[in-house]
């Protein structure tokens, strides 16, 4: 595995720890609104996993381009 498709994977695991956290934060902090606050979460950890998961796949064919003009040498 390269390093860009570990950090890619990295930072979608911390992003989503970091969206969680806030979500759960204001959930607690502000009770009568818990049922929103979740639902707003949710949607939030559905964006950064997708948008995260298009910088993986961008990271990942720029692997196989590079092993690919490495073999091909």
């Amino acid at each position: 595995m390269k390093v860009r498709i570990a950090i890619e994977l990295i930072q979608i695991v911390l992003s989503v720890a970091a969206v969680v956290g806030v979500g759960m934060l204001s959930a607690w902090s502000y009770r009568p609104a818990r049922d929103d606050v979740e639902l707003v979460t949710l949607g939030a950890v559905l964006v950064v996993v997708v948008l995260g998961i298009r910088q993986l796949q961008r990271a990942i064919a720029e692997q196989r381009l590079a092993r690919e003009g490495l073999t091909h040498d």
